[in-house]
């Protein structure tokens, strides 16, 4: 089979999950490559002839709108931010007569893609080769437990409820410690900083850094921590790498396969959901959990099996 993946090239969430799904269906046996909607040189592989099926990260090119070969869109970003940003609902819905069905990677997502089209649901996963346990690391992050927040932080995407909630942690484990990773914004980082020493935070929150690449650098970053939270909410994207380093995850909007430590958007919440995880680390299996839910390779399977429907 033939697959032309259609995505423009940019450092986030999106692209990662997309090469990862490449990968793994070249590894199936299949001929991929990547191209961005507005150009023609490919940004990974190599394609001679036509593609048999289309797969749309975000847009789709102009050469493919009227070829007549089945097409399927990739649900990548959340409904309520895709509306909420202006701009990704409406290229959505224009598209949407264009292409055969949708793919999605949550099932809570599920009934507002599937109101637009019809949708199928694969494994969100991520590329457990590269996320995986490190032997030796030495300098660990500082905290019994370390707590480290690691999204892309933008607009409401931010640690505010997770440092609040620490506040709790750190009175019942006066070790516990909060890290702070990936903020790119001079204004975000700002506003933090000013909360850190209002609210004296100042006995638990030990980090503020900046930017952190994919990759084996986010693993690395991974293995130095306890615990990873998200507070994404009400869906939950890459931060699922942790469950590949071994490492445990919290997330608001993680309510998957009856995971123990679920929580909401609340501070209360969240700081129970630390405590319960710190004091029972070790009821979950944190690579074997990502290995049986969350690994690309099955992903990529599933994704081939639904291409099959429409050649």
């Amino acid at each position: 089979m033939k697959v032309l993946h259609h995505m423009k090239k940019e450092n986030s969430g999106l692209a990662r999950t997309t090469l990862e799904i490449v990968k793994y269906e070249e590894r199936l046996g299949h001929k991929v490559c990547i191209k961005e909607p507005t150009g023609e040189m490919p940004i990974y592989g190599t394609m001679n002839g036509d593609a048999d099926i289309h797969a749309i990260h975000s847009q789709l090119g102009l050469k493919a709108y009227h070829d007549n070969k089945p097409k399927v869109m990739f649900m990548h970003g959340e409904p309520l931010s895709s509306v909420g940003n202006g701009v990704s609902m409406k290229a959505i819905v224009d598209l949407a007569p264009m292409v055969d069905c949708f793919i999605a990677m949550r099932k809570d997502e599920m009934p507002i893609w599937q109101s637009i089209k019809r949708t199928y649901l694969v494994d969100k996963g991520v590329d457990l080769e590269v996320y995986k346990p490190l032997d030796g690391i030495t300098e660990k992050l500082s905290g019994e437990p370390s707590v480290l927040y690691v999204e892309n932080w933008r607009g409401q995407r931010n640690p505010l409820y997770l440092c609040v909630a620490m506040e709790q942690v750190w009175k019942k484990y006066p070790n516990a410690r909060l890290h702070l990773y990936n903020c790119n914004d001079k204004r975000m980082q700002e506003t933090f900083l000013a909360l850190s020493k209002n609210n004296k935070w100042w006995p638990f929150l030990r980090s503020l850094q900046g930017g952190v690449n994919g990759g084996e650098e986010m693993n690395l970053l991974y293995n130095r921590a306890d615990i990873v939270v998200s507070c994404l909410y009400p869906l939950y994207a890459r931060s699922i790498e942790a469950f590949g380093s071994g490492k445990a995850f919290i997330g608001t909007g993680y309510k998957e396969h009856d995971y123990p430590w679920q929580c909401d958007l609340h501070p209360d919440s969240i700081a129970k959901a630390i405590i319960d995880c710190w004091e029972n680390f070790d009821k979950i299996d944190y690579r074997k959990w990502a290995e049986k839910y969350h690994d690309a390779n099955e992903s990529a399977r599933q994704c081939v099996e639904i291409y099959k429907r429409y050649l």
